[in-house]
């Protein structure tokens, strides 16, 4: 299934700093290497470019046989867009010509290489499927790669490949529309698959390390927003200020006595009142709790407190305490496919194909028991190879010319950008308009019966 001659993937993951080397012999899965090296510069500045050529010549030196005329090269999710676009039915070329207005008017004169696709087509309106990455980024890359001897033969991003992945390892998944739920040690992958085509993605900052066996890990402390939280604070700072403010004011006004009587009168109703609500109040104050308690220079986040009535039951065995910590993975799951119906009205998920360690199969039966779902998890499959089943998104970098080409940015089109963005330049020069002036009259044009729909993860 290995393209010939294509025997290497490098992977350079720019959200945690790391280069990924990962290549096999003639396409042999048993003889698959591993090598990773780390750094530290901000992304796609010249440090990075200059600490990344330094990482791959001492690869080189210390793997002088390895194959890298023709790589794939495979790169974070955040370096990527992904969009779909509702057009009204015209000819052809009205088409292509409203789609480029639509993609100016949305993105501007962007300095973005854009894949896309027909996706769907009715009488009134054309679907299409986007995707892109900055032709800057592209270019530099290839030319650092070719200066360290390394050719390109193609560009993508990580949940793409992680889909080419799942169906190597699953071929009944080819063509299929699907969602692939990609579960690490210390992060996951949701990605949403139409009709063999890699449309959407989403990430979780938590993996198999929250599937305690002894604890229920608290949903709201698996992620770490700190601007929202000093906003929340701060927030609750300046309501408490204002409230004593207004206690402050209540305070100066003058006191009117009240008879005995009417205090009497006043007394029964009030303290039945209080009765009634009583156990109201202690489930609204167990829901209440500071999550961000700042103490000299730390910051304390704790977890909230739930209601009675939405909390529930403790578990009993260890199993079930794996399971209540793994709904936080089917929740988010089932929230992402519900919040993109531009994706999903384009093929909907069959079912939730879940990618983690073999000891963790018995949640299956536990998470499809529960109907309101609405949607089955499944095995991806039974690979034992954990060089493959940790680094789907490299190990799918091998099937790139089989598998879920639209994501694919080949290595033709970096060799022309930058002769292609010259040519525009003095094209510009010479009529002294750029494209986004020419964009915006057409999108005036149309803009009154063209409607766009944004979809996809950015």
């Amino acid at each position: 299934m290995f393209e010939k001659n294509l025997e290497s993937v490098i992977g350079i993951d720019t959200d945690k700093g790391v280069v990924h080397f990962y290549s096999a012999n003639k396409g042999e899965r048993d003889s698959i290497k591993y090598f990773a090296g780390n750094y530290k510069a901000k992304p796609f500045s010249k440090e990075f470019y200059d600490k990344l050529g330094d990482i791959i010549a001492r690869y080189r030196e210390s793997n002088p046989a390895g194959s890298l005329q023709r790589v794939s090269l495979v790169l974070s999710d955040s370096t990527v867009l992904t969009d779909t676009v509702n057009l009204p039915i015209i000819n052809k070329r009205a088409m292509d010509t409203s789609l480029d207005a639509s993609l100016a008017n949305l993105y501007g004169d962007s300095d973005v290489k854009f894949n896309r696709m027909l996706a769907m087509q009715n009488r009134q309106f054309a679907t299409y499927a986007i995707s892109g990455m900055r032709m800057e980024m592209l270019v530099k890359l290839n030319k650092l790669l070719s200066d360290n001897q390394i050719g390109v033969s193609n560009v993508t991003y990580f949940s793409a490949a992680a889909t080419n992945a799942a169906m190597a390892l699953n071929p009944k998944l080819k063509n299929a529309s699907f969602a692939l739920l990609d579960i690490k040690e210390d992060c996951a992958r949701i990605v949403l698959v139409v009709k063999g085509k890699t449309f959407g993605f989403y990430s979780l900052p938590f993996g198999t390390h929250v599937l305690r066996r002894d604890l229920v890990e608290a949903e709201d402390m698996l992620f770490d927003h700190p601007s929202a939280e000093l906003l929340v604070l701060n927030a609750k700072e300046k309501a408490k200020a204002k409230a004593l403010t207004a206690a402050e004011d209540f305070m100066a006004l003058p006191l009117e006595e009240e008879s005995e009587e009417e205090i009497s009168e006043q007394a029964e109703p009030i303290a039945d009142a209080d009765a009634e609500e009583d156990d109201d109040f202690e489930d609204e104050e167990e829901a209440v709790a500071e999550q961000v308690v700042i103490s000299g220079k730390l910051r304390k986040k704790t977890p909230r407190k739930l209601p009675k009535f939405m909390q529930r039951p403790i578990p009993e065995t260890e199993q079930a305490f794996v399971y209540e910590n793994f709904r936080v993975f089917v929740k988010w799951t089932l929230e992402f496919i519900a919040s993109n119906t531009s994706i999903t009205s384009l093929g909907a998920p069959e079912a939730v194909y879940v990618n983690m360690p073999d000891e963790l199969s018995f949640l299956y039966d536990m998470v499809n028991a529960e109907e309101e779902n609405g949607i089955k998890f499944l095995p991806l499959s039974a690979e034992k190879s954990e060089l493959v089943r940790k680094n789907l998104e490299l190990y799918g970098g091998f099937f790139v010319k089989q598998m879920n080409k639209f994501n694919n940015f080949h290595s033709t089109q970096l060799d022309s950008i930058k002769t292609k963005k010259t040519s525009d330049s003095a094209k510009k020069a010479a009529s002294g308009k750029s494209g986004a002036d020419t964009a915006k009259k057409i999108w005036e044009t149309i803009k009154k019966i063209a409607t766009t729909e944004i979809g996809g993860s950015k």
